[in-house]
């Protein structure tokens, strides 16, 4: 009998436990920065605030491929900006980030929802990806100076860095071109700095001979892509 009663208890709260959503959490509350992936177009970023196993808000920005945020005051295309508040509505309330893609925006609306995605994982109580970092390829800007600045695609695999693109933006806000700069000196530095970054697996390699600046600037973004891509 008393056995009876006992089984009777347990599952007498496992039942309001469950009507309650009351079982252990996943999340742990607070906020959390994610940032997807980067292409040739740019990536997003998604400020996340969660409180018990819930999206209580979710900031959405998007950044271009010369690491300028949008502005979505006078971009042209409607359905990027409408994209940008609508799916913050879509993220608020859920426990995930698989909310429904905007129409004529799907490439804005995967980049949120990777954004949010990679935020969540980092609120994780237990975490379901144990690398440092996020596999894939991740952008970085270095400070803005008098001659521009520099950028990087970082693409990671398995904590490993794996492939490098640099590239230098001048201070008309347009990307270098190699073909017809006349400074062979800072050509030379993009291609071997590309391949220090990869063969260190690490941000922190010496500087070009010739072309310190350039290196500078990319060490400076290399380091912003990895600090993107970290978990933890």
């Amino acid at each position: 009998m008393r056995k009876a009663r006992l089984l009777l208890a347990v599952v007498w709260v496992a039942m309001v436990l469950a009507l309650t959503g009351c079982g252990p959490r996943v999340y742990n509350n607070g906020t959390y920065k994610g940032v997807s992936q980067a292409d040739d177009h740019g990536y997003a970023i998604a400020e996340v605030v969660v409180e018990k196993d819930r999206i209580v808000s979710a900031k959405l920005t998007e950044i271009t491929e010369l690491g300028v945020p949008k502005d979505y005051a006078a971009y042209p295309y409607a359905p990027a900006r409408e994209a940008n508040a609508e799916m913050s509505k879509r993220f608020a309330g859920r426990k995930d980030a698989n909310a429904d893609t905007y129409a004529g925006a799907t490439s804005s609306s995967s980049k949120y929802k990777e954004a949010v995605a990679f935020a969540l994982e980092k609120a994780r109580k237990s975490p379901e990806i144990k690398t440092a970092y996020f596999e894939g390829t991740f952008f970085g800007k270095s400070k803005e100076g008098p001659q521009g600045y520099g950028i990087a695609w970082v693409a990671i695999k398995a904590d490993k860095i794996v492939q490098v693109r640099l590239e230098d933006v001048t201070s008309q806000g347009e990307l270098k071109d190699w073909l017809t700069y006349e400074y062979a000196k800072a050509l030379e530095a993009k291609h071997e700095m590309e391949k220090r970054f990869t063969e260190r697996n690490s941000a922190m390699v010496d500087a070009y001979t010739g072309a310190t600046r350039s290196s500078t600037s990319w060490i400076e973004a290399v380091a912003d892509a990895l600090a993107n891509a970290k978990i933890r």
